[in-house]
């Protein structure tokens, strides 16, 4: 017998994969706001909606820079320049032409006129491109009048390029946190960039680790595996900057976190970690001299990420998830 599909049926069947869908959507919606989506997935599934926009939305286009810590170098070498392996590869750097370079503070050893002329003569002076610097402790800790000569008063601020938010924080001004002007504007810019379609990425700047937390790696005791003062990790692990701020951020938007109080004899530098659910990554770098000297290249489209490691010892780009948690666990158990 023939049977006929009338109405009635079709209707009844759409209604029922309406509902699947509906279902699907709420469980979906459910996983993304509780972090229990994999963050690959989830930043491949963001990077879909990226394709969505017209290429007007997706001006001025891409973005390239370079991040870098502890440009001072060694504290055993007082020449009161740049960290050698900087300066030596810095015709190289600037043949790249970056769109601006990133510094996460200590930029000088000592906060002496000297050292700041140094500074500008030797590195400074030189570059064709904007250098924005996070303040480091030996920047301006008790004396900040030079500093701000140099780099001006305000040392904390957010600038919007192309299809990122950058961030940039001043962790010298409190002890192991950032005071309430800080966080007011951290939470000003955080919700800007979340409710412009434009913007992709939020990068956040800061010298100090303030959100490494590790007992752990802590409790191993290798000075490899360590930032250059554990000054502000907390015995219990505790997190608030990463609670109340980025994790909330990156649940709508990737969120990349540098620090760049590492780094002074080669310790903890280059840092990688990924949050395993969300797209939110922190990094951390910084120079000392030494064969592991490095800087964090960095390029950015409205629909791709792409961070490397490049050592200025020979020029080598290695993938920056290669010096993840892992690798420096095991450098900390001396393996």
């Amino acid at each position: 017998m023939n049977r006929k599909t009338g109405p009635i049926t079709i209707t009844l069947g759409l209604l029922g994969l309406l509902g699947l869908l509906g279902l699907l959507a709420l469980l979906f919606t459910g996983l993304w706001a509780t972090e229990r989506l994999p963050s690959s997935l989830r930043e491949w599934l963001f990077l879909q909606t990226a394709n969505l926009i017209t290429p007007e939305e997706r001006e001025p286009g891409d973005l390239n820079f370079y991040v870098l810590g502890h440009i001072y170098g060694s504290p055993s070498i007082p020449d009161g320049l740049p960290a050698a392996s900087l300066l030596n590869r810095l015709p190289e750097i600037i043949n790249t032409q970056p769109d601006f370079i990133v510094s996460l503070g200590d930029v000088v050893y000592r906060k002496t006129e000297t050292d700041f002329d140094n500074l500008r003569s030797s590195l400074l002076d030189q570059l064709t491109f904007p250098l924005y610097n996070t303040p480091g402790n030996h920047d301006v800790t008790n004396h900040r009048e030079i500093y701000e000569s140099y780099f001006g008063k305000q040392t904390y601020f957010g600038l919007q390029r192309g299809p990122a938010e950058l961030i940039f924080l001043d962790t010298e001004r409190v002890e192991c946190s950032l005071d309430q002007p800080q966080l007011d504007l951290l939470r000003s810019e955080l919700d800007k960039a979340l409710s412009d379609p434009q913007t992709r990425y939020i990068f956040v700047f800061m010298h100090k680790t303030l959100v490494f937390q590790n007992p752990g790696m802590k409790a191993l005791k290798n000075k490899q595996a360590m930032p250059n003062v554990w000054d502000c990790q907390k015995k219990d692990g505790a997190n608030p900057l990463m609670e109340t701020y980025f994790i909330p951020a990156a649940r709508h938007k990737p969120v990349i976190i540098f620090a760049g109080d590492v780094g002074a004899w080669g310790n903890l530098s280059p840092y990688y970690q990924r949050d395993p659910w969300l797209p939110l990554t922190l990094v951390m770098t910084g120079l000392g001299d030494s064969p592991q000297d490095n800087l964090i290249r960095v390029h950015v489209s409205p629909t791709s990420l792409k961070m490397d490691a490049l050592f200025l010892a020979d020029m080598s780009v290695v993938p920056l998830q290669t010096y993840n948690e892992a690798h420096w666990l095991n450098i900390a158990r001396g393996r």
